[in-house]
């Protein structure tokens, strides 16, 4: 194979092959019609944001960006672009085509005058391609997901089929005599508050027994554990996790904390 293949950015009559290269390798782009919602028909599409790496009329590379506006005050706004899909033909690769897409997509778009460029990468691919080939650095303490996790329809849902195994005789003898209210306040997410009693759990609003406060990946990580409980002492210890009320409580909490994991359980978005 050679290596002289040229880049250039995205042209109306490319875009069939270039749905066809990104679908066979990812596949999950299901023939085209994922490229399409992703890139298309997305508000921030532009074609001078998709550079094509070309050989003898064969398209065998592209690499996606999408515009995003950021505010960083009240009358501050910078513009930024999202890196996302690079695909390169098999037999293409390390031949420096993802190289060249990256750098015919900085020095196309050099006039934006963009503020942040950006991606969310796989740590190990970022290691051996994104941050050596394209220069990506790291971001200081990771990034936030926004994410709304604590859905109360979700929620309200998951409380009415823990009731119903209750009613079911599932979790009588384990539940036992109970009376607590625990509050769960997760940075980004609404507040949430469950009452727990012998006879079933509901959403309720007012003055909680217990508060748990924490963010995204701590709260997750805890649902998501066999345990929970070393999980919860670690991320305490470390200032991720704050929990507030009284000793008597603070055990009731231990006792039942599988109550909130069956409540809370999977991905409540």
């Amino acid at each position: 194979m050679s290596e002289s293949f040229v880049c250039r950015t995205l042209q109306e009559e490319d875009e069939a092959a270039v749905k066809a290269l990104v679908e066979s390798v990812f596949p999950r782009f299901l023939n085209g019609k994922f490229w399409d919602w992703k890139y298309h028909e997305n508000p921030g599409f532009n074609r001078s944001l998709v550079a094509i790496a070309e050989e003898n009329g064969k398209i065998v590379g592209c690499n996606h960006w999408l515009l995003r506006r950021f505010k960083l005050s009240g009358s501050v706004m910078v513009d930024g672009a999202l890196g996302a899909d690079i695909a390169v033909s098999p037999e293409y690769r390390k031949h420096g085509v993802g190289r060249a897409l990256m750098h015919c997509l900085r020095k196309e778009n050099a006039e934006r005058k963009l503020a942040l460029l950006y991606m969310f990468a796989n740590p190990e691919l970022r290691q051996r391609f994104h941050s050596p080939v394209g220069g990506y650095v790291p971001a200081p303490g990771g990034t936030i997901l926004f994410t709304k996790i604590l859905n109360w329809n979700k929620v309200k849902q998951n409380v009415a089929a823990f009731n119903e195994k209750l009613k079911l005789g599932n979790y009588a003898e384990r539940l036992g005599k109970v009376d607590l209210t625990v509050a769960f306040r997760v940075h980004g997410a609404p507040p949430l508050c469950l009452h727990v009693t012998s006879n079933g759990a509901e959403v309720v609003e007012g003055r909680a027994d217990v508060t748990v406060s924490s963010d995204v990946s701590v709260l997750s990580k805890i649902k998501g554990e066999a345990g929970g409980v070393w999980g919860l002492v670690v991320a305490v210890l470390a200032g991720r996790l704050r929990v507030k009320g009284s000793l008597r409580k603070l055990f009731a909490l231990r006792r039942n904390l599988w109550v909130f994991r069956e409540i809370l359980s999977g991905k409540i978005t």
